[in-house]
């Protein structure tokens, strides 16, 4: 009797540590928050916006009062050009957290997109108070006052800018498309140009001087480094010829915005259907655009068509 009782005890046992080696396992397997999050940014980064959504509403099941979720939130509604959703995560973070710069930068931006200069102005304002060293709240400011027709502000403020962050090429490169548009001004800005492709090779420009076919070409506004001896006997490859373009496109499909027009190069940004973007020029299937940021890159033109 004290055999079977022992013998049953003991499988017992052994079968109560295995419940508690799977429970223990489950919970370690169990994901935060955080991880969620990390999730959901992986997959927006690879313009997958359904899975991004996923995770980042799973995350705020976890974390409802995380203003950083509601701000990934919002992002991902903007670019699904789901204005009210956006507005309102964007809200909420503010809310949550009204320190949190980062909330107040994304709702700015939302309020520029909508074309609502004023509301914009604000909460980038508050961004500048919140963290004074950050210069991308100064950036999104001096587009607010290009946009307002408020050229000397917007200077100021794209000045500061690159003096917060002199290594960054986008300041620069904003400041030469500025005074580029401005009389008299056209020196200042191609030494813009100059720095900011010297800071991030990727920034280029319209060229004025037309192709031999008459067509402006976009060209690099710094020199290339001369060839080393090794190379010198190898054959230069053919430039790469852009038709300069200034268009609007609404976009039908999402797409990764590439550094090259090659599918092949670095994904530098994503856009996505329903958002207008500035097509700066056009080679072969491809448009090149201009995003708010400055950043230039390639999207094929089936994205617009």
């Amino acid at each position: 009797m004290l055999v079977r009782r022992l013998r049953r005890w003991g499988l017992w046992v052994l079968g109560s540590s295995a419940i508690a080696l799977a429970l223990l396992t489950a919970g370690c397997q169990r994901k935060s928050a955080d991880d969620y999050l990390a999730a959901g940014d992986q997959a927006l980064q690879h313009d997958q916006l359904a899975t991004a959504e996923q995770n980042y509403n799973s995350a705020a099941k976890i974390a409802p009062n995380d203003p950083r979720i509601h701000i990934a939130l919002g992002n991902l509604y903007a670019a699904e050009h789901n204005a009210d959703a956006a507005k309102q995560e964007f809200m909420r973070a503010v809310e949550l957290d009204p320190k949190n710069m980062r909330a107040h930068l994304g709702l700015g931006k939302f309020y520029l997109d909508q074309g609502q200069f004023g509301m914009a102005e604000e909460q980038f304002l508050a961004a500048v108070v919140l963290d004074p060293a950050n210069p991308e709240p100064h950036i999104q400011l001096a587009a607010v006052y290009e946009h307002t027709g408020k050229a000397d502000a917007a200077e100021r403020e794209l000045r500061t800018a690159i003096g917060l962050a002199p290594k960054d090429g986008q300041p620069h490169f904003a400041l030469a498309n500025l005074l580029a548009k401005q009389s008299g001004r056209s020196a200042e800005a191609d030494a813009e140009y100059a720095r900011a492709q010297a800071l991030d090779p990727r920034l280029v420009r319209a060229s004025a001087a037309p192709s031999s076919g008459g067509t402006p070409v976009l060209t690099s506004v710094v020199p290339a480094p001369p060839p080393t001896p090794a190379a010198a006997t190898a054959p230069a490859p053919a430039a790469l010829k852009i038709k300069a373009v200034d268009k609007k496109f609404e976009l039908t499909h999402n797409s990764p915005v590439y550094e090259k027009p090659d599918s092949t190069s670095r994904v530098v940004s994503h856009v996505h259907r329903r958002k207008y973007v500035h097509v700066i020029g056009i080679t072969g299937n491809w448009l090149q655009i201009k995003l708010h940021s400055g950043t230039v890159g390639f999207i094929p033109t089936s994205a617009a068509e």
